[in-house]
């Protein structure tokens, strides 16, 4: 048998869809005993499974597209993709198939067949009219009658609740429901960490608290190096795993202690705002709240990059009174309409004179500065809250959504809407 393969637009960013339908598929034929074939949207078939086990393919006819048979599979398939549900319907000899469409994303990518299948008993009539519709040498009737006089008879109770079978067994592998997949990916996980564990009892190693790590992810975050600080902090993770075997509780709290000394650190390197510096508890309350390891990971990564990011950003380690004052000020007001004259006035120096001095200190321009400011706190509004991206534009200070999308892209790479979908996986 063939491997179910999805048509060319979508298969090559899909095996794991293409494997569960190929799984979904064959295990309701091997239940059923009955053939499932899959047409594309011109009627060719690309895959069949229990091949073995189909009536049609003992004619050649089968799979002209001008034959009455094949016109009328392309109209069923059309039938079914436009009702939604599997289909139910008679074939030109008499014998009764299901369809179920294949709909991703909105978008019909064909048409599972089961079937034929006997209902009630075989009449005289179907053998007869699959004589008629078929080119059929009279050597082969024999081979023919039998075929089908060995085929199952299913009452037509039992071919409705084959309809909805097929239907569901589809539906599963395509939908995947998020509470098994989050369950599964914490059992696999714990299973992984499982594994390490006895390959390192195995080996007699002693697994002592690595500080060593935890001081360099310190050190890390001071400097403001938010790559190295992520890839330093997912070996600690995978460390306290092993020592705490696996436990979440134990893990959690470890790693809400290092959050809470790098959030201190963000506070005593930098000005930061009191919105800020809460906004901080307020994520750690959240990562408490984690539900399996992989969730764990996720929420203490973003909190680890924010802080990184703010100590980079805020720190100033110079001498000027007056840009120590001017970030400050920016801080705490970025929300609002700031500008180089306005924060000059504030500080009751020379607007020129402050821009050139900013740069000289800070190595980015006001606005350069003022933006990044603005960007870290959407970030922290993209992965915590459930606000749309006007209103994360107008709490992080932007004047409007475009400009807000123009500027995040700029510094981060990708739009607000990727960002946030990259942060809920």
């Amino acid at each position: 048998m063939d491997h179910f393969t999805l048509p060319l637009n979508i298969k090559n960013g899909m095996p794991e869809l293409a494997a569960k339908l190929e799984e979904s598929i064959e295990s309701f034929c091997c239940i059923t005993d009955i053939p499932v074939t899959f047409f594309n949207n011109h009627g060719e078939v690309e895959w069949e499974c229990y091949k073995q086990s189909k009536f049609c393919n003992f004619f050649d006819v089968y799979q002209d597209p001008n034959n009455v048979c094949m016109k009328n599979l392309i109209s069923s398939s059309k039938l079914t993709a436009q009702l939604g549900e599997p289909y139910v319907f008679v074939c030109k000899a008499g014998l009764v198939k299901i369809a179920v469409s294949l709909i991703i994303n909105g978008q019909v990518l064909g048409c599972f067949m089961a079937g034929p299948i006997i209902m009630g008993g075989l009449k005289e009539s179907v053998i007869t009219n699959v004589f008629s519709l078929n080119h059929i040498h009279f050597d082969s009737y024999p081979k023919i009658i039998l075929f089908l006089r060995d085929m199952k008879v299913f009452k037509p109770k039992e071919v409705s609740y084959l309809s909805s079978l097929l239907g569901n067994c589809i539906l599963a592998a395509i939908t995947p429901n998020m509470d098994y997949s989050r369950i599964n990916s914490q059992y696999k996980e714990q299973k992984r960490i499982g594994e390490n564990l006895q390959k390192y009892k195995k080996e007699n190693k002693t697994m002592p608290y690595p500080y060593d790590l935890e001081t360099k992810l310190i050190e890390h975050v001071k400097d403001g190096n938010t790559k190295d600080s992520l890839e330093l902090f997912k070996k600690l993770l995978g460390e306290i795993s092993l020592i705490e075997v696996g436990d979440l509780s134990s893990i959690k709290t470890k790693v809400l202690g290092i959050c809470t000394i790098l959030s201190r650190i963000a506070t005593e390197k930098t000005t930061l705002s009191q919105e800020q510096a809460e906004s901080y508890f307020y994520d750690m309350n959240i990562l408490n709240q984690a539900v399996s390891f992989q969730e764990l990971s996720i929420l203490s990564s973003n909190l680890i990059e924010s802080i990184t990011q703010t100590v980079s950003t805020n720190t100033y380690s110079g001498g000027s009174q007056i840009i120590k004052l001017a970030i400050q000020n920016i801080n705490e007001n970025y929300k609002n309409k700031i500008s180089l004259k306005l924060v000059a006035d504030h500080l009751h120096t020379n607007p020129s004179y402050l821009s050139t001095l900013f740069k000289q200190e800070m190595g980015k321009t006001f606005t350069d500065y003022l933006n990044q400011v603005r960007i870290n706190r959407s970030c922290e509004l993209l992965t915590d809250s459930k606000l749309s991206l006007a209103d994360i534009s107008i709490q992080s200070g932007f004047d409007g959504q475009s400009y807000f999308t123009k500027v995040f892209r700029k510094i981060k790479g990708e739009t607000p809407k990727d960002y946030r979908k990259s942060c809920n996986r």
